[in-house]
């Protein structure tokens, strides 16, 4: 399965609201919608239908005055410092991206990712988990030359799945 996060829910929203959005748009969905205050969860049934869901909605489809974002759902303990930021306008200079991210934090790393898309897609490492949650929370769904920018956690695939802790050297 491939879980779903929806961002910016508005308080009226309900597993109603949110099920005709997905079936108006055509998205194949699993099981019903987790609906928490601001925000809910659903499974799709393979990746062709979340990256549908994140494409036709997240920063797109508007409930109850908020705009809806959608992302993969990456569980806190696989949340790392890399993220994918979406939706760049593809005309961007390079220092002026460079120049926002700095804003969050101590960037590592920043690199174009080859896509399909009109746009540009870039991944990039903060420092700091810290960092990349502030970039995370500030930047996806912001505007940038009329482009919603979409942000995602890239899945930190060494951490403990269950949330449990690593074993490591222990200081005293």
């Amino acid at each position: 399965m491939n879980k779903l996060y929806i961002g910016n829910v508005s308080a009226e929203a309900s597993e109603e609201d949110l099920e005709t959005i997905f079936e108006r748009l055509k998205i194949p969905h699993s099981g019903p919608f987790l609906v928490k205050t601001g925000y809910a969860f659903v499974d799709c049934p393979d990746e062709k239908a979340a990256n549908l869901a994140i494409e036709r909605i997240s920063g797109n489809e508007e409930l109850f005055g908020k705009v809806l974002e959608v992302a993969i759902s990456v569980p806190k303990s696989q949340r790392s410092c890399k993220m994918q930021i979406r939706n760049i306008p593809p005309h961007m200079q390079w220092e002026v991206l460079d120049g926002m991210l700095a804003q969050y934090g101590t960037v590592e790393s920043c690199e174009q990712v080859n896509t399909d898309t009109e746009t540009a897609v870039v991944n990039v490492r903060y420092a700091a988990k810290d960092q990349a949650r502030l970039a995370m929370e500030k930047l996806n769904g912001s505007m940038m030359e009329n482009f919603a920018l979409k942000v995602s956690y890239i899945p930190d695939e060494t951490a403990a799945a269950d949330g449990g802790f690593r074993q490591g050297p222990q200081r005293l």
